[in-house]
Parts: C-alpha cells; sequence; structure tokens
C-alpha cells in the first residue's frame, strides 16, 4: 500500500484545489508546499465566468466569496461596458482576489477537509510509478502515492523530474503588472483594452479593499523592460498610450506591490499524464497571460482530474483520461487566443488589412468575435468561427 492516495507538490491554487477536492471524498491527501508564507507576486488575480463555473463545480467559490474575493460583474474593452451575468452561459460574474490570499484560503480549506499540509518542504525528485513516489530534499525521505500530481507552477521542475517533454510557441511580447493603492474609481468594473496600432494591451482589475492590479502588455521591440520600483512610473506612463482615459483612472495611484514582467511565449506538455504522474495548472499548460486564461484553466484542469478520478478505481486509466480532455480544451484556447493576437494585437500591415474588413462587421455584430475568455474554451472553434471572426463571411 503506498503511504497515500494523492500528493500534491505545491499548495497554490491547482495543489489546494485537488487536495480539498479529493480529500472531500475521503482520499488520503498530502500536500507538499515550498513557502512558510505566501507573499505577493505578479500573477493571474482574476477569474472570467467561465471560471468561476468551474470554482463553483469544485465547491470553493462560496469559500472564495467568503474569504477573499470580490465580484466584479462589468467589463469594459472598448465597445462600452459589459454585463457578464447576463451575457454569458454561465449567468456569473467575474471574481477576483488578492492571489495570497486565495492561496491560504484554499489551502486551510484543504486541511479542514482532511488533507495533510506540509509547507517548507522542498521536492528533490519524483519518480514515475505505481505507486509513484516524491523524494524530499537530500534524500531524506521517500513518500509514495497512487498519484503525484505536479502543481509546481510555469517554471516545473516536477515536469522536467518527471520527463515530460514541453511544446513551446514562442510570442514576442512582454507582459507587466503591478498592484496598485490609492485609487477613487468603481471596484466593480474592469478595463481589458486592445491598442492595435501599438500592439499593446491594458488590463486593470479590481481586487477589493481598493487595490487594483493592473497589467500592460507590450511588443518586445519596444526595447524597455517594465520591472523594479524605479520603473514604476514609467509603466504609469506608458498605459495611457494605450488607452487615454486610463490617465483619469490612475490618478493617485501608487505602487502597493512589485512590478514585474514576463515573456508570454506559450508553452504545454501534449498528454499531461504518465505513469502515476500527473500535471495541472501552470505545470501543464501555460497561455498567453495576456488574455487572462491561466486560472480558469487551472481549475477546468483541477475539476476534471477529481471526476476522472472518482469515476474510477483505475486511476492510471483516470489519468490518461484527463490529459485527453485536457489537450482539447488547451488547444481550443490557444487557437483562439492566437485569432485573438492576430486581429487586436498585431500591429504589421496585413494584420491591419484584416481589421479594415473585419472591424465593421464586428461592430455591427460584436457576436462574431468568439467569446471564448468569457464563456469557455468548450465553445466551437474550428474554421467557420474563425472565417466569421476575420469577417471573411
Amino acid at each position: 500500500m503506498p503511504d497515500y492516495d494523492l500528493i500534491t507538490v505545491g499548495g497554490g491554487l491547482a495543489g489546494a484545489a485537488i487536495a480539498k477536492g479529493m480529500a472531500d471524498r475521503g482520499a488520503r491527501v498530502l500536500v507538499l508546499e515550498r513557502e512558510i508564507r505566501f507573499k505577493d507576486r505578479v500573477r493571474g488575480e482574476y477569474l472570467t465566468p467561465w471560471g468561476a463555473a468551474e470554482a463553483q463545480q469544485l465547491g470553493v467559490l462560496d469559500l472564495l466569496r467568503e474569504r477573499c474575493a470580490h465580484e466584479v460583474p462589468v467589463i469594459e474593452m472598448g465597445m462600452g461596458p459589459r454585463d457578464l451575468v447576463t451575457t454569458t452561459p454561465q449567468a456569473l460574474p467575474g471574481v477576483t482576489f488578492a492571489h495570497p490570499e486565495m492561496q491560504e484560503a484554499l489551502l486551510s480549506a484543504a486541511q479542514a477537509a482532511g488533507a495533510e499540509v506540509r509547507r517548507g518542504v522542498t521536492v528533490h525528485r519524483i519518480e514515475r510509478g505505481h505507486p509513484a513516489k516524491v523524494v524530499l530534499q537530500n534524500d531524506t525521505e521517500t513518500i509514495s502515492a497512487r498519484i503525484v500530481v505536479a502543481a509546481d507552477g510555469r517554471g516545473s521542475s516536477c515536469r522536467k523530474q518527471a520527463g515530460f517533454s514541453v511544446q513551446e510557441n514562442p510570442v514576442s511580447n512582454f507582459f507587466a503588472g503591478v498592484l496598485l493603492a490609492g485609487l477613487n474609481i468603481p471596484e466593480n468594473l474592469a478595463y481589458f483594452i486592445f491598442n492595435s496600432d501599438l500592439g499593446t494591451v491594458f488590463g486593470f482589475i479590481p481586487i477589493g479593499k481598493n487595490r487594483f492590479r493592473t497589467y500592460f502588455g507590450y511588443p518586445q521591440s519596444a526595447g524597455m523592460r517594465l520591472q523594479g520600483e524605479a520603473m514604476v512610473s514609467q509603466f504609469l506612463t506608458e498605459i495611457p498610450k494605450t488607452f487615454p482615459p486610463a490617465a483619469q483612472l490612475l490618478n493617485g495611484a501608487r505602487a502597493a506591490g512589485p512590478l514585474a514582467s514576463f515573456d508570454v511565449s506559450e508553452s504545454w506538455v501534449e498528454h499531461p499524464y504518465d505513469d502515476g504522474v500527473v500535471l495541472v495548472g501552470d505545470s501543464a499548460a501555460t497561455s498567453d497571460p495576456s488574455f487572462g486564461q491561466g486560472l480558469n484553466l487551472t481549475l477546468k484542469d483541477v475539476r476534471v482530474l477529481r471526476d476522472e478520478l472518482c469515476k474510477s478505481s483505475d486511476w492510471d486509466a483516470a489519468g490518461h483520461q484527463y490529459a485527453k480532455q485536457h489537450g482539447e480544451y488547451f488547444h481550443n484556447c490557444r487557437t483562439v487566443e492566437g485569432w485573438l493576437r492576430d486581429l487586436f494585437q498585431d500591429p504589421s500591415p496585413k494584420a491591419a488589412a484584416i481589421r479594415e474588413r473585419a472591424m465593421p462587421l464586428i461592430a455591427q455584430d460584436p457576436t462574431r468575435v468568439p467569446d471564448h475568455l468569457f464563456s469557455g474554451p468548450d465553445l466551437p472553434a474550428n474554421e467557420e468561427v474563425r472565417a466569421r471572426f476575420f469577417g471573411e463571411c
């Protein structure tokens, strides 16, 4: 008998959510988390309605609402405010939170459900097999489980240790973000604005308590890297170039956290399960953060994996079923993001010619824009959808 049914390496959104979901169903679960205390870093803090629906199916949406979440029912994308509750099949608002507060809330909920949580622990090695094994720092301890869940993020060391092959799609943009405070503006409205002529994107996400995570995506050819305290003033200066009304929104802003920027290139594992080890969240796949789908995809990974593990005692088969489904919805997500990037974020003459044809049609009928970002990757992403979006039919 293995020591546990399931070990999750990482206690963030993915690790804590799968730990709670399986502990709720009676599984013996161990969470190994490297950090003693979660700290503020620049990362996703916004669930669109389809991500909120995944949280609801996992039974954590109300928990987040009680502990840390802030509802943002309206989105402005440059075409007028959109009420997400009345215009998405999920009939839910956007949900935001401070990332460290979310992590603490879910990890404590996993522990309350019966999962064992160990913090300040570094995993040295993962060994695939039945059972799979986790070896802790300096080979001091080996722990076995029916399945090991690698939930250790974008730079996953578990993925490398377990021998998964990573695919990559280079994207020549940076994405910068900082937490701002001191603003006197509504907290029920998020902004997500593209400037096609500049190839930039601006995101403004209220997370409650007068805190606003603010993002700015820009081409690497701009010749700057917006990160560090000394660059905050330039960050605030660049945003109104993308969206001039942002100058008023940012009046009185002060940084309440670090400014950091990231290469937005995408990476993924074609089949994120093999021989007792399963990848979830950013360790399985990362999409361009300019489109804000990372948290949504993470929760879908967790919900699909939980459901497959609960269907059958054959967890090897369940792992493969999860991986198959993951490949399908991540492919749809990445495909549509590529279309959106081509039309809204590419300043080239070729893209400008497509916009000249497509944008008047979109202005007449906004449903031409694929709604995967807000309504989910289970929507069709076929040639007909693409042609309609680009104004070819």
